[in-house]
């Protein structure tokens, strides 16, 4: 019997063939018309069926069906890969959220992977130092105020509070946000923003890795609507690109313009 996850990941691998055009979309898509074939048969039930078919198309989603959608994928990822969450959201946010290439691209070559976007296999230790020096300011602290990402690179709070709000003033980019190290490709993950950053830069960071799930995912935008807070995810259906979002507005979803 297959696993939830394994059913997961079949559906998001259909969802990508459909997305690109692939056998498995289009066969969806028919599958989809020969439904409409057989509802036009029954002309009082016909009218129904289709507006309920169409609104199998997309889903609507507020800001916190986005966290709740971001948290699951950032802890399936953890559980299949055995890997800590911190790392899964590295890894979710460098493959724009998607939980099959994701896996796919870690069982094909993790080593590889893990390069790419800054998780080294092994975490190394900063000094066992009574008093370490920052990589930044020089300065000698106690260990105890140091941190260091996965690389082991010390540096101390204050300069790393420093950092962090630089990058994360500079716009979403922080969400790539690497070692100080210049020779250091490390990732600095959200732990580590939660714990050293201050609590306006936390909570910046925090809106910029929930955009970042629906920006970065071709599946799904958010409502056009000015002043609407509401993302939509584009699911297999018919093939009707009409939305309606939970705000009244109307649009297209292939070119986000306002329908009648």
């Amino acid at each position: 019997m297959e696993s939830e996850d394994d059913m997961h990941d079949a559906n998001d691998s259909a969802e990508d063939d459909f997305y690109s055009g692939g056998e498995a979309g289009l066969a969806a898509s028919d599958d989809g018309d020969a439904d409409y074939d057989f509802a036009d048969h029954d002309s009082d039930d016909s009218a129904e069926l289709i507006s309920h078919r169409q609104q199998q198309n997309y889903s609507i989603l507020s800001e916190v069906d986005i966290q709740r959608r971001q948290e699951d994928d950032i802890n399936r990822v953890s559980t299949v890969l055995s890997i800590s969450k911190p790392e899964a959201c590295v890894l979710l946010r460098n493959y724009n959220w998607s939980v099959s290439k994701v896996h796919d691209e870690w069982f094909a070559d993790e080593e590889r992977v893990r390069k790419v976007v800054g998780l080294p296999e092994k975490h190394n230790e900063m000094p066992n130092d009574r008093e370490v020096t920052c990589g930044i300011c020089f300065e000698s602290c106690p260990r105890g105020s140091m941190s260091a990402a996965a690389c082991g690179h010390p540096f101390c709070s204050t300069c790393w509070r420093g950092y962090i709000s630089t990058a994360i003033s500079d716009g979403p980019g922080c969400l790539m946000l690497r070692c100080p190290d210049p020779s250091c490709a490390a990732a600095v993950g959200q732990d580590m923003i939660n714990s050293l950053a201050a609590d306006d830069d936390k909570e910046k960071y925090g809106r910029y890795l929930r955009r970042s799930y629906i920006e970065d995912n071709r599946k799904t935008k958010w409502c056009p609507a000015p002043g609407c807070e509401y993302a939509v995810e584009f699911v297999m259906g018919s093939g009707s690109y009409d939305v309606n979002c939970n705000c009244s507005y109307g649009f297209c979803w292939n070119v986000s313009a306002q329908t009648d």
